[in-house]
């Protein structure tokens, strides 16, 4: 905690502090006697949020307080900083609550004005993302998905589940969606953010172009700034290629990682012309011309025996891929492929424990690349699995969700 000291702050920053633990044990008797009769309550944002409005006087400020818990459950409070005077106190912090009657669950950052007279509350104001809890508090009939502009750049991902944070970072073409049959089994138990990567899906990218590095200090800020502890970063193809400068270069942030089909190496030589020739159709290629070109990179990602099997699937990802905004995915490949350079050098800074998926039949980094990742690195496993492309997670949706959830339910080691 940092605080302004002096002996009268001391004393109404010990209110605030007496507000807070009578708050978090329900104590309405301790709460009551903590508020002067004239109190003022002020809550900013929708009336169609329950908390929202203007109230003075004791007894319809409790009759609030009573009705908090029929509307929220509080998954974390927390507050880091106090500050102010004799009579004013600023506690700083944030909090995550579920909506009970939405089922969604909502977190901002806050700032608590108390004013304090006579070691009694008389006026209190909170300053939180009234946009955000409004919306919390919409039924909606899919998961919410949420913005944040990082370093310029708007990511769209979605936020569902609680429990320690699982991030999700897909690959080349694809968007978040690509690990839907992974996050509806795993937020039973972990909340899971899934990212749409720059110029993928539904977030935005610069015109100007961007590197997995950046993506990399992006996803660090966000991990830093929102969810204030370590997460598992989940990554494929590209997302993995991430994953590895971000675990290498920020250490602090990851405490596992799991990587699917994936390299760190540069691209081979010998594909540079095929790649020069794909972005050059994504630019300025005609709409007939780019459906044909992602017919003929499916059979380059994907498995015979996907293809076969889940015709209907693989129609619906080859949209999925022609839907993109082409002149972002020029720039995202540029990103993957042309100017991603080789990382081997940073595998051995990573110490968290590691779990690499591979398909047998990934022709696009195929297994050697994830054997060389597992072998250089302190902590590892490898999965190999039979008959499975460029795109575990959907290929094989049920066993790499099963080697995640063993992964993750695994005692921690130590490197």
């Amino acid at each position: 905690m940092q605080a302004t000291i002096t002996g009268k702050f001391t004393d109404s920053r010990q209110v605030a502090e007496n507000w807070f633990s009578a708050f978090a044990a329900g104590d309405i008797s301790r709460l009551t006697g903590l508020l002067s009769d004239d109190v003022v309550w002020h809550v900013d944002g929708d009336p169609g949020v329950s908390t929202v409005g203007l109230l003075q006087g004791r007894e319809k400020v409790v009759t609030w307080l009573k009705s908090f818990p029929q509307n929220f459950h509080a998954r974390e409070f927390v507050i880091s900083h106090y500050y102010g005077d004799q009579e004013n106190v600023l506690a700083i912090g944030r909090f995550r609550h579920t909506i009970l009657s939405t089922g969604q669950t909502v977190g901002s950052d806050m700032v608590i004005h108390f004013t304090v007279r006579d070691q009694q509350i008389c006026r209190y104001q909170i300053y939180e993302d009234s946009l955000l809890l409004k919306q919390a508090f919409t039924v909606q009939q899919q998961p919410v998905h949420q913005q944040v502009r990082l370093n310029g750049t708007v990511y769209r991902y979605l936020d569902i589940g609680e429990g320690p944070i699982l991030l999700f970072a897909h690959g080349l073409f694809l968007d978040g969606q690509a690990f839907r049959a992974q996050y509806k089994v795993l937020s039973q138990s972990y909340r899971c953010i899934v990212m749409d990567m720059p110029g993928h899906g539904q977030s935005s990218h610069s015109p100007s172009g961007w590197t997995l590095n950046t993506i990399a200090e992006d996803l660090a800020l966000m991990i830093q700034e929102l969810f204030h502890r370590p997460v598992t970063f989940i990554g494929q193809s590209q997302g993995g290629m991430v994953g590895i400068r971000l675990a290498a270069r920020f250490p602090e942030l990851v405490e596992r990682m799991v990587l699917i089909g994936t390299s760190a190496r540069e691209e081979p030589e010998f594909r540079i012309t095929d790649w020069q020739l794909r972005c050059e159709i994504l630019q300025n290629g005609t709409q007939q011309q780019r459906s044909q070109l992602f017919d003929r990179i499916q059979p380059l990602l994907n498995s015979r025996r996907w293809l076969e099997q889940f015709p209907q699937q693989a129609a619906d990802d080859r949209q999925r891929m022609l839907h993109q905004d082409p002149q972002a995915m020029a720039l995202a490949l540029t990103a993957a492929v042309f100017t991603r350079g080789d990382i081997r050098s940073l595998l051995p800074d990573i110490t968290v424990p590691v779990l690499v998926i591979c398909g047998e039949d990934d022709p696009a980094t195929p297994p050697e690349l994830s054997m060389e990742i597992a072998h250089s690195l302190v902590s590892s496993e490898l999965a190999l699995l039979p008959e499975t492309g460029h795109h575990p997670m959907l290929e094989s949706a049920g066993q790499v969700t099963s080697l995640i959830r063993q992964f993750l339910e695994g005692p921690p080691r130590s490197a």
